[in-house]
């Protein structure tokens, strides 16, 4: 038979363990971006998992409200009021009652705006130069959910096609990248004013 201190530190090395699985599970969903947060919304909603959209709205509204506030930005406001729609959606989620098209609406938008937000905090930061990958995101971001501009969103769509671009020589150096960059900042400048017309 087991003597006492033996059930007892097996007793300890199960609790132990049972917290080091949990801080993990924490661990993961935080160290989950919000760009990927963005589309496994959708994906959760799309297969029923009820628990998990929940989860996964909680920790979306939690790390754009950290960024937005972290950042700031010309849509800091709009991103902000995204973030309460999310919110009333929580509740709802764990009863199975989002649905596709309402929470599409909201997703889509705030990608527009983050991506929107993040180059505008960019182009005010000083030099491109280097930040090809981060520019280049950005305008994914828009591109991925420029749908909720209508008709309007294949001029969009063609003006960041042109940044993507110039987007791709920024790493280059020398005297391309800096004529990238010179153009990039005037493609940039009339992308963020389009969103900024429609949202």
């Amino acid at each position: 038979m087991l003597s006492r201190i033996t059930v007892i530190n097996i007793y300890i090395m199960k609790k132990i363990l049972f917290v080091a699985a949990l801080c993990l599970m924490g661990l993961s969903s935080r160290g989950q971006s919000i760009d990927g947060l963005l589309d496994n919304v959708m994906s959760l909603q799309a297969k029923g998992d009820n628990k998990g959209l929940s989860t996964a709205l909680g920790s979306l509204t939690s790390g754009l409200e950290k960024e937005v506030n972290d950042t700031g930005g010309d849509f800091k406001s709009g991103l902000l009021s995204q973030v309460g729609g999310l919110k009333k959606l929580m509740p709802l989620a764990s009863k199975g009652m989002v649905k596709a098209g309402p929470l599409k609406k909201i997703i889509n938008t705030i990608k527009l705006m983050l991506g929107a937000n993040r180059l505008g905090n960019m182009l005010g930061g000083g030099s491109l130069l280097g930040k090809a990958k981060a520019v280049k995101s950005g305008l994914g971001l828009m591109k991925a959910g420029s749908s909720i501009m209508g008709a309007k969103s294949g001029g969009l769509s063609n003006l960041i096609g042109g940044a993507m671009g110039n987007a791709n020589k920024l790493d280059g150096g020398g005297l391309a990248a800096k004529g990238a960059e010179k153009a990039l900042s005037g493609q940039l400048g009339g992308i963020l004013s389009m969103a900024k017309g429609i949202l």
